[in-house]
C-alpha cells in the first residue's frame, strides 16, 4: 500500500468536515448534528469535504449554494438530505450529489470514505469555468486598477477614506456577508462599510422575502399547526423550551464557548417537562463564565420604542415590554401564566430571558395536562407573533440596520445571533396557509 493510500485510510477514521446548508424547516435538525461525533460542522466551506444540504432549497438560494460548493477544496462530495420533506428537490447543477432520506451523518461518512479511497471521484465545479481573476490584464499595470488606485486592483475594491465616529478619516472597505454564513439566519445578507472592524454603514437584505415553502416543517412544527388548529399546550411549551436552548447554544458558539453550547444542545435534544433543574443549572454555569457581563452586556441594545407593537417576542420582553399572545388565551390564563420581562434590552438580557422562559415553559408543560391553546390564526412562537401574513423575524428585520450601525463587527455578529431571527418561518407559514399546501 502506497503512502497516499495509507494516509487516506487513516483519515477516514477522523470526524468528517461538513459544511451544512439548512433548507426551510431544517434549521434545528442541522443545529443538532453538532452532537454527532462522526462529523465536524465547519463554519466556512473551504476546509469541508462534504456539503450537506437539508430539505428543499428555495430557488432564491440556489446560486448561493452553488458558490459554497465551488468554494470547497477537492476532493469533495454533496449529500442532499430530504429531512422528511415530501420529495427531494435537486438544485440545478448538483447532478453528482448523493440523495438520502435516512441518517445524513452516515451518508456523509460514507461519501467521505469513498472519495478518500478513490471509490468516488471529486465533484466538478457547478458554476461556469471562467477566469477567477477577471481583472487580470486590466489597467496600465495589469492589476485591475486605474493607475495606482481606482477600479478593483487584484479583484478587491479599493478602500476609500471616510469619517468615523471619533472624527478621524480612515480607510473604509465594503464587505458583504451572507446568505449562508453559519452565524446568521439563512437568507440574510449584511452589506457593511467597515473602518477597521467598525461598521460605519450597513444595509441588510432578506433573500427569502419573496420565497414560498409549500412543504410543512419536517418536525411537524407545533407552532405552524397552531395557526389553524388546537395544539396541546404541553407540546407548544416543550417546543418553545427546546428552541430557546438551541438559540442559547448559538449565542455560546458565537462567544467561543463550544463545550457549553454542546451542553445546551444535549439538554434540548432530550428535554422533558421535568427538566427545569437542568436548565437552571446551565444558567448558573453560563453566569459563572462572565460571558453575560464581559461579552454581551451593552451589546445590541434594543430600545423598547423600536420594537413596540412588532410582536417581537423575547426581544421585546428583554427590552421591558410585556408583549405575549399567550396573555390573550384563556387556557394559559387558567395556568396562571405571566410573561417574564427583563429591562436590560441588550444581548445579555435576551440570553437571560430565553433561559428563564425555557424553565417557565417546562413548568407550564408539566402542569398543562390535556389543555390546548386556542386557535386564533396567530401564535406566540419562540421568536414572537406568527401569522400567515408575516413572522416576528420579518417585522424585526425592518429595524435591524439601526441596531448594527456604528458597532464593531464582533458585536454585530453577537447582536444578530441574540435576536434569533428565522427568515424561513414566514415562508413556511404562508406555504401552510395556501390551499394547495394543505392538500
Amino acid at each position: 500500500m502506497g503512502l497516499t493510500a495509507l494516509l487516506a485510510r487513516v483519515a477516514t477514521g477522523a470526524p468528517v468536515p461538513v459544511f451544512a446548508v439548512a433548507g426551510p424547516g431544517t434549521r434545528s435538525l442541522i443545529r443538532d448534528l453538532r452532537l454527532r461525533p462522526e462529523i465536524r460542522l465547519v463554519d466556512t466551506p473551504r476546509p469541508a469535504s462534504v456539503l450537506l444540504v437539508g430539505g428543499l432549497v428555495p430557488a432564491e438560494m440556489e446560486m448561493a449554494v452553488a458558490r459554497v460548493h465551488d468554494a470547497m477544496a477537492h476532493p469533495r462530495a454533496t449529500v442532499l438530505w430530504s429531512a422528511g420533506a415530501a420529495g427531494l428537490g435537486r438544485p440545478e447543477g448538483f447532478d453528482d450529489a448523493i440523495p438520502v432520506d435516512g441518517d445524513p451523518v452516515a451518508a456523509c461518512v460514507a461519501a467521505y470514505r469513498d472519495i478518500l479511497v478513490g471509490r468516488r471521484g471529486s465533484e466538478p465545479p457547478i458554476l461556469p469555468d471562467v477566469d477567477p481573476a477577471p481583472w487580470r490584464g486590466v489597467g496600465p499595470y495589469g492589476q485591475g486598477g486605474s493607475g495606482m488606485t481606482g477600479g478593483v486592483p487584484y479583484g478587491r475594491p479599493m478602500a476609500e477614506l471616510g469619517p468615523d465616529p471619533d472624527g478621524l478619516r480612515l480607510d473604509v472597505l465594503p464587505v458583504a456577508v451572507g446568505p449562508l454564513f453559519p452565524r446568521f439566519p439563512a437568507g440574510l445578507v449584511v452589506d457593511a462599510r467597515l473602518a477597521g472592524d467598525l461598521v460605519l454603514e450597513v444595509e441588510v437584505a432578506n433573500l427569502l422575502a419573496n420565497a414560498t415553502a409549500a412543504a410543512p416543517s419536517p418536525e411537524a412544527d407545533p407552532f405552524l399547526r397552531a395557526l389553524g388548529e388546537r395544539v396541546a399546550i404541553a407540546d407548544l411549551e416543550l417546543a418553545r423550551a427546546r428552541a430557546h436552548l438551541r438559540s442559547v447554544a448559538e449565542a455560546l458558539l458565537a462567544a467561543g464557548l463550544e463545550a457549553l453550547a454542546l451542553r445546551a444542545l444535549r439538554i434540548a435534544a432530550n428535554l422533558r417537562a421535568g427538566d427545569g433543574a437542568l436548565v437552571r443549572r446551565l444558567a448558573t454555569i453560563i453566569s459563572a463564565t462572565q460571558v453575560l457581563r464581559w461579552s454581551l452586556r451593552g451589546v445590541g441594545a434594543v430600545p423598547p420604542e423600536a420594537v413596540a407593537g412588532l410582536g417581537a417576542g423575547p426581544v421585546a420582553r428583554a427590552s421591558g415590554l410585556r408583549e405575549d399572545l399567550r396573555l390573550e388565551d384563556p387556557a394559559y390564563r387558567d395556568l396562571g401564566f405571566a410573561p417574564l420581562v427583563d429591562a436590560g434590552g441588550d444581548a445579555a438580557a435576551r440570553l437571560r430571558l430565553r433561559l428563564g422562559e425555557a424553565v417557565q415553559s417546562l413548568d407550564l408543560a408539566a402542569r398543562a395536562g390535556a389543555r390546548a391553546a386556542t386557535a386564533t390564526g396567530r401564535v406566540e412562537t419562540p421568536r414572537g407573533r406568527l401569522e400567515a401574513e408575516s413572522s416576528a423575524s420579518e417585522r424585526l428585520f425592518t429595524v435591524l440596520p439601526s441596531l448594527l450601525r456604528e458597532h464593531e463587527w464582533g458585536d454585530v455578529v453577537a447582536t444578530i445571533v441574540s435576536l434569533d431571527l428565522d427568515l424561513e418561518e414566514g415562508p413556511l407559514a404562508r406555504g401552510r396557509a395556501r390551499p394547495e399546501a394543505a392538500a
